[in-house]
């Protein structure tokens, strides 16, 4: 593949895991980015449409030269052992075009942690251990905006910016506020607001939540890319 081929995305997390020349589109890095993790963790898998970027151990390496998989759920399937998992599985969506803004009676303030950590802590308090996995959200973010419908706390994003040109989000709504326009309208600020820092917005869902994948597609994003990272049990 000719390295044209690849859009300003996969340039990006070829530069990330420090890979200067490429062959193929199926590239395994020298580094262990997929330790970042933990001891546990075995392998890193970014799959575009034009590129596959691999960090992973030496046995799983020997296995992934044959086979040139694109994803780690199919080396699971391969080697037939129930001492795996994929406990990352993420897809990245960006923006195609402008956002689907719409008209809303959401409220909406930027937060920071230093003066409100207290409110922000207060509120995702709501939510449990398995939808804040699934939202991947982090106190340690570079800025938070809070929805307010109704006089009341109703939403948050927790806003992270990489050390590539794109600004990630976490997203979390109260269940009983969810179909009302908060998560469209937060995400459409959280837009705005990226713009205005001459970022590019990429929201990053969790190939399970549904939900979130459905909203971001609601306002224009578009996937392009997933992420996997393998570890033992």
């Amino acid at each position: 593949m000719e390295y044209k081929a690849m859009d300003s995305i996969d340039k990006s997390w070829l530069a990330r895991l420090g890979v200067n020349y490429i062959e193929s589109n199926y590239v395994f890095t020298g580094c262990d980015y997929y330790k970042r993790g933990g001891e546990e963790d075995l392998a890193f898998l970014y799959a575009s449409d034009n590129l596959t970027l691999v960090s992973c151990n030496a046995d799983v390496r020997t296995h992934l030269e044959k086979s040139k998989l694109r994803s780690l759920y199919d080396y699971i399937d391969d080697v037939n052992s129930q001492a795996f998992e994929v406990y990352i599985d993420d897809i990245d969506y960006y923006l195609s075009g402008h956002i689907c803004d719409a008209k809303s009676n959401v409220e909406i303030d930027q937060l920071t942690l230093e003066a409100h950590q207290e409110r922000i802590e207060q509120f995702i308090t709501r939510f449990d251990e398995e939808e804040l996995f699934k939202a991947d959200f982090s106190l340690d973010s570079d800025y938070f905006y809070m929805a307010y419908l109704e006089g009341q706390p109703v939403g948050i994003i927790a806003s992270y910016c990489g050390v590539e040109p794109f600004e990630s989000l976490s997203i979390l709504v109260t269940p009983s506020y969810r179909q009302r326009g908060v998560g469209k309208a937060l995400i459409s600020r959280w837009v705005k607001e990226v713009e205005k820092r001459g970022r590019v917005a990429r929201y990053r869902a969790n190939r399970e939540n549904i939900a979130s994948r459905r909203l971001c597609e609601s306002l224009g994003f578009v996937a392009h890319s997933h992420i996997q990272i393998l570890a033992k049990l």
